[in-house]
């Protein structure tokens, strides 16, 4: 592994800052016309109605969410350590199982034991600085297997389906997954936390493109591109005569007084992306470099260390709250798994470690929560030498206000077939739903219990004490 330090040379800060503005500029257009069809067309309203006053808040809190593109076959990450449990797990992987005495033990009494390939979450789990939330899935309401034998209406829809569960899973919204409101949850709470911020930029960013999770109803994400290297855009480079000339240029066609409503918006749209992306940029030049190392051939590692680089930039940005979202793919292990898996599993656990290391050198360990999220959890049964799609599955938090060092909810049976089976094939039915944990993380980050039943509209499914299994913080 190559681990590679931020000193970045002048080409090197123009080459970024390039790229940055290439992918804002694209993505403000993209993000304003989303923005438009929520407006109009959304369930939910053109906006959520505030109940908390967040234009208050003077601390900082940052969310970052992890997705593993593909279904994560979490069932190998973790693994039951007690000698029954153990052997009922054993018994339904076969093949896939981990093999009891290579799994990485905890010194929290747990009852998990952690994948070889996982060492440093492990060191993190013993430290108290993450948690594993067990079985956790797209839910309308609490299921049981007869529930699913009859297909009734507390059946998400298009269960096992890469692409919608995706958007069930990032929008929050799995009673209503044909509507037309194309907010996910992350940017319904920007839409609310971005008063605590004095600046014009959202806070809401994303590093691995378009998603569903950060889209607002009031509020549209800037995408940025991790890597150096792309090619030039106008007026990037203010001591290029050319640059400056065209940035000129564009200038005034932008000032140009339109009467046409569509060329008035697209320009506005252009002219916003590009005033971001200077404010934006600035901050990134005018911050220290980062002196952790981490692996530069990992892009989740790239991703991560933009994040923080934007972290850095908070102050300069006037950010209180700040919302990122950073993907890895290639999880969707239906053959060759054990391979597959344990590159996986690796590079997750290097960049997490790594982003962590990172924060401590700027002081915000505490500050900063970081999930993870995928598709759905994989069969507990084999498929070949792989798995195939299943529901529940277990995901980490990691940062220093989380509860670490426990396991929150209570892991499967891991027998085929039992009552915690949709079917035969070991498809685990979720303990936990996503709008409790989601709701659980939007509480850290200061909103209120009224406005987190308007950001999950199922979560009253769960009752009042949703949160009774699921003390992630304080």
């Amino acid at each position: 592994m190559k681990n590679y330090k931020t000193r970045r040379s002048s080409s090197e800060r123009y080459a970024t800052r390039r790229g940055i503005l290439k992918s804002l500029a694209a993505a403000s257009v993209l993000g304003s016309g989303m923005g438009a069809v929520n407006g109009k067309m959304g369930l939910i309203g053109s906006a959520l109605a505030s109940s908390g006053n967040y234009s208050s808040l003077t601390d900082y809190k940052a969310l970052v969410c992890v997705f593993l593109y593909g279904g994560s076959d979490s069932f190998n990450m973790f693994v039951p350590t007690d000698d029954d449990a153990y052997q009922r797990y054993a018994t339904s992987r076969g093949s896939l199982s981990v093999a009891q005495d290579a799994l990485l033990q905890t010194s929290t009494g747990a009852g998990i034991g952690f994948n070889p390939f996982m060492p440093n979450s492990r060191a993190l789990f013993d430290q108290g600085k993450l948690a594993v939330v067990s079985n956790v899935g797209n839910l309308i309401k609490p299921v049981t297997r007869q529930d699913y034998a009859d297909l009734n209406d507390a059946i998400p829809a298009d269960l096992f389906a890469h692409n919608h569960q995706q958007e069930q899973w990032l929008k929050g919204l799995s009673s209503m997954p044909s509507s037309l409101v194309n907010s996910g949850w992350g940017g319904r709470m920007a839409d609310l936390l971005q008063d605590a911020n004095s600046t014009a930029l959202p806070p809401t960013f994303s590093l691995a493109g378009s998603n569903h999770w950060l889209p607002g109803q009031a509020s549209t994400p800037l995408s940025l591109n991790s890597s150096d290297g792309l090619e030039p855009i106008y007026g990037m480079n203010p001591d290029n005569y050319y640059d400056a000339a065209r940035s000129s240029v564009l200038s005034r066609v932008m000032g140009i007084s339109r009467n046409h409503q569509l060329e008035a918006q697209v320009a506005g749209m252009k002219s916003r992306s590009i005033s971001s992306a200077n404010l934006l940029l600035e901050a990134l030049d005018g911050a220290p470099d980062l002196t952790t190392p981490y692996d530069g051939s990992s892009k989740l590692a790239q991703q991560l260390r933009m994040v923080a680089r934007l972290i850095q930039s908070r102050s300069s940005l006037s950010m209180q709250r700040q919302i990122f979202f950073v993907g890895l793919g290639g999880w969707d292990t239906h053959d060759n798994q054990g391979v597959r898996l344990n590159l996986l599993m690796s590079e997750l656990d290097t960049a997490l470690s790594d982003f962590y290391a990172t924060l401590g050198e700027l002081g915000q360990q505490d500050n900063v929560t970081t999930f993870t999220a995928s598709d759905f959890g994989r069969t507990l049964s084999v498929n070949g030498d792989g798995s195939d799609h299943g529901w529940g599955g277990h995901y980490m938090a990691m940062g220093g206000a989380v509860n670490g060092g426990q396991l929150h909810g209570q892991l499967p049976t891991f027998v085929t077939g039992a009552e915690d089976d949709a079917d035969d094939k070991g498809r685990v039915i979720p303990e936990i739903s996503v709008n409790q944990m989601g709701a659980s993380l939007g509480s850290w980050m200061g909103l209120s219990d009224s406005d987190l039943t308007d950001i999950f509209p199922d979560l009253e499914n769960f009752g009042s004490d949703w949160q009774s299994n699921l003390t992630l913080f304080g």
